[in-house]
């Protein structure tokens, strides 16, 4: 399970396509949404988010007081975009 976290970039494109072929998910960017950082010992992170042009709710739904506090948080325009568009932030760290 831990190798999903972030050692597994085809995972999009191979366990979700199904969803894309049904319309549910966009065609093409869906798979090229993630960003993952990997570190030597399994260590790394990734985010999930909408690609740029691709609708999806702000903020994924999260209640407006959960929101005003991470915007307010990151203080400028370019991390709010990015944050409004985020959908999952996952990692892995082994001892």
């Amino acid at each position: 399970g831990a190798d999903n976290f972030v050692g597994d970039g085809y995972h999009t494109v191979m366990t979700h396509r199904s969803m894309c072929e049904l319309g549910l998910l966009p065609p093409d960017n869906a798979a090229v949404a993630p960003a993952h950082v990997s570190l030597s010992g399994g260590h790394g992170a990734g985010v999930l988010g909408a690609p740029p042009g691709i609708p999806a709710p702000p903020y994924m739904g999260y209640p407006e007081e959960v929101v005003s506090g991470l915007s307010e948080g990151y203080g400028d325009d370019v991390h709010g975009e990015m944050l409004k568009r985020t959908m999952f932030i996952h990692g892995t760290v082994f001892p």
